[in-house]
């Protein structure tokens, strides 16, 4: 990924479903769907089933919902939205909320056309996509060969990439002159020498996930996608347990979700050197080639961990703390090591708490990936904070009540907003509402109240959209603007766990017809679901296969983005929510079909949830 802005929320507080119809062929194309729009896979019984119309109509159209044999099941008028700023369409919506009963229904719009058809259901509507989408992590392992039987297409198993990370350098030797300037650097006895003989340090950064669109790894955005999942675990233990997920861990006793994260999360640690703070980033000195059909080309191109950040000290820190807490049960010593490493990266973080990591071509790094630069390193303290309180208390550590000031100290205490890479104090919240603690029963009322208004802003906005999303129309979209909807359906979900709000589940559902087909662009923005879906993305492994073999099921398309578009495919001068680049475009699309770790993180935990809540929104 090149980089990632997301809005403010504009909060004043900081079993398996019977489908419409077999799925079509994976390597069709994303032709669109006609002006009647609707979540191409269904509704479930109880939840909102708003459809949205492209129609220049000023006055109110008559709509019919059918079945399957074309009976008319439900009848209405649409009500007139009139101009969506967000996409520049004039648009009606057609409520068919109050419609009884399930099965296989269409919509038709007097004048207008006809919906593809979906599927109304009591049951599930998503039953595989959570499990599809967490096989994407082990698509994108490095430093370990990607095996066919763990694949949905045997096509895109491939030898190990970057074995080679087990030992690299720091990019212009960086960390020997951070070791020359730490003044707790200690020698090893031997006059003039430091530890590990004079030689120039080389990092362990062995085992990991390949980012996004390119080979590289970054602490910061790694650690944002390890919490989702974690979080995830941590509200739901029963999610992806032993033997559930495709992994070449399944049955060792450990849930398969744990497995996956602590596979990616292996690389952490070795970002520290022997001193001073953790390496941004470790990535190739030049761009990959796209696409990579040559693992051993790209193996051998120069790479090297570049210079330190705070902030991916922190996000060591916070990663390992996390992780320790959940993997204590299943492997104590690991536990023992990733708490001790946390507790390292804290320290040095402490010691230099404002480096941050420069976005300027200064030669400073290569170019070969992206900067994820920073420049606020207060809430990644704080989240980071927030897990290791969490974890010594756990652990009965005396260190909790330093980390526990530490928290409560923070000017993020409490505070509920985007979950991002860039914004992760929602994060340590989150945390803080989803694990036990000692802290005061008031304090975390008032972050529940603070979650609880943030949902209902949420809930407001998407109300205001003639689309369903859960971004405000009168501002720009971001890059990776379905991130956002499903990080926001993230925070919809923990709300409705904890006032069991029907209003925040039912926004979550709208937020799903969004991601499925009810949107400006007319196509599902998840691979392998729906008629009119996207097929290809910017991803250098998978496109080295297609079209021959499509892209596997349950990847999420980064998305319409009109805030930042430096490639040459993703329209400039249109409406925010129609900045998308159309079909066969990927490799030139890193701006609106990327794929990342973190979009597709979210997408795991809120098609999670929305399975697990089914039964709350049924009705006869």
């Amino acid at each position: 990924m090149r980089t990632s802005l997301f809005l403010p929320l504009s909060l004043a507080l900081v079993v398996a479903a019977v489908p419409a119809e077999p799925r079509p062929d994976p390597g069709s194309a994303p032709d669109g769907a006609g002006p009647v729009l609707v979540n191409q896979i269904g509704y479930a019984t109880g939840a909102d089933k708003i459809a949205t119309v492209v129609a220049t109509a000023t006055k109110p159209l008559g709509w019919q919902l059918r079945d399957d044999k074309g009976r008319t099941v439900a009848s209405g008028s649409t009500r007139v939205v009139g101009a969506d700023k967000a996409s520049g369409d004039h648009v009606h919506q057609a409520d068919f909320s109050r419609a009884a009963g399930e099965g296989v229904r269409r919509l038709t719009v007097a004048g207008v056309g006809t919906s593809v058809p979906f599927t109304v259901s009591r049951k599930p509507l998503y039953p595989d996509l959570g499990r599809e989408a967490m096989r994407y992590f082990y698509f994108h392992r490095m430093g370990t060969p990607v095996e066919a039987e763990h694949l949905q297409y045997a096509a895109h198993a491939h030898a190990a990439l970057h074995p080679g990370d087990n030992s690299v350098p720091c990019y212009k030797n960086w960390c020997d002159k951070s070791d020359k300037s730490d003044k707790s650097d200690k020698s090893d006895g031997k006059k003039g020498k430091r530890s590990g003989g004079g030689k120039a340090q080389r990092l362990n950064v062995a085992g990991s996930w390949a980012d996004a669109g390119d080979f590289g790894v970054y602490p910061v955005n790694h650690a944002i996608a390890a919490w989702t999942l974690l979080n995830l675990y941590e509200r739901e233990r029963t999610a992806y347990g032993d033997g559930s997920l495709a992994v070449p861990e399944r049955a060792n006793g450990v849930p398969d979700i744990l497995d996956e994260v602590a596979y990616g999360s292996r690389f952490m640690s070795g970002m520290l050197p022997k001193t001073g703070l953790a390496s941004h980033k470790v990535h190739n000195h030049t761009w990959s080639a796209f696409p990579v059909k040559d693992i051993a080309a790209e193996n051998a191109m120069p790479r090297s961990a570049m210079p330190p950040s705070t902030n991916a000290t922190y996000a060591v820190a916070r990663t390992n703390a996390q992780l320790a807490r959940v993997l204590r049960p299943f492997d104590a010593k690991r536990a023992d090591s990733l708490w001790l490493s946390a507790q390292d990266a804290w320290r040095r973080a402490e010691a230099q708490p404002d480096v941050d990591y420069p976005e300027a071509n200064d030669g400073t790094d290569a170019e070969g990936g992206g900067d994820y630069a920073d420049t606020q390193n207060s809430d990644d303290r704080y989240a980071a904070a927030a897990e290791l309180y969490l974890t010594a208390g756990e652990r009965a550590d005396r260190a909790a009540t330093s980390y526990r000031g530490a928290v409560t100290g923070s000017a993020h205490y409490g505070e509920i907003g985007p979950v991002d890479w860039s914004q992760v104090a929602a994060a340590g919240t989150l945390s803080l509402l989803a694990v036990p603690s000692g802290l005061p029963a008031a304090d975390l009322a008032r972050m529940r109240a603070n979650l609880r208004a943030a949902a209902d802003v949420l809930v407001d906005t998407q109300r205001r959209e003639g689309y369903p999303a859960l971004i405000s129309g009168a501002d720009a979209y971001p890059w990776g603007s379905n991130s956002a909807v499903v990080n926001r359906m993230l925070l919809l979900g923990t709300a409705y766990d904890i006032g069991h709000d029907r209003r925040h589940l039912k926004a979550m559902h709208r937020a799903m017809d969004y991601l499925l087909g009810t949107n400006a662009m007319r196509i599902s923005y998840v691979t392998g679901y729906g008629r009119h879906r996207e097929t290809d993305l910017h991803d250098r492994l998978a496109w080295g296969q297609y079209p021959k073999t499509p892209y596997p099921e349950g990847w999420l398309s980064g998305g319409p983005n009109s805030t930042l578009i430096n490639d040459p495919v993703t329209p400039t001068g249109r409406p925010a929510a129609k900045s998308y680049a159309g079909p066969g475009t990927a490799p030139s699309a890193w701006g609106s079909k990327e794929n990342t770790i973190n979009w597709n993180a979210p997408l795991v935990w809120a098609v999670t949830y929305l399975n697990s809540t089914a039964p709350d929104l049924t009705s006869r």
